[in-house]
């Protein structure tokens, strides 16, 4: 049977999927250590280094740690699933701002939108088509 899929499964991923992988790599872990090292510049005027804002520092890092784990296992499905994690984590973000009606960081949902949801949506539905297809096979 062959195996080829549609002419590029021998790659891992895809030129734009390494991108969207990159940036979220190296966006979440701006933001994880600008927070660390200035929250108040980061989150809001009134935040402090405390737990919850370790909290978040620690999730973003961990979660940017799973996803250099998958690039360099080359896993797809694991990348998927950090992927699927972070872009969750994302939208709760973007729900909490408004149902706690944070407006500090409003602006930014715009930002988080475009730049970490909508492509990680992006790369997850080409993930999950081409984890299909090897599964088929």
């Amino acid at each position: 049977m062959n195996k080829k899929i549609d002419g590029s499964s021998k790659k891992f991923l895809p030129i734009w999927v390494w991108v969207i992988a990159l940036i979220q790599i190296f966006l979440i872990l701006f933001f994880a250590i600008g927070t660390a090292l200035n929250p108040e510049g980061f989150i809001s005027e009134s935040a402090q280094l405390d737990y919850v804002t370790m909290l978040y520092i620690i999730r973003n890092v961990t979660i940017v740690i799973g996803i250099i784990v998958a690039l360099l296992l080359k896993s797809r499905l694991m990348l998927f699933g950090m992927l699927l994690v972070r872009m969750l984590t994302d939208v709760a973000d973007v729900f909490a701002v408004y149902v706690f009606n944070v407006e500090v960081i409003k602006s930014s949902v715009p930002m988080v939108v475009a730049i970490l949801i909508v492509p990680a949506l992006v790369a997850l539905c080409f993930l999950w088509k081409r984890i299909s297809q090897e599964e088929k096979l």
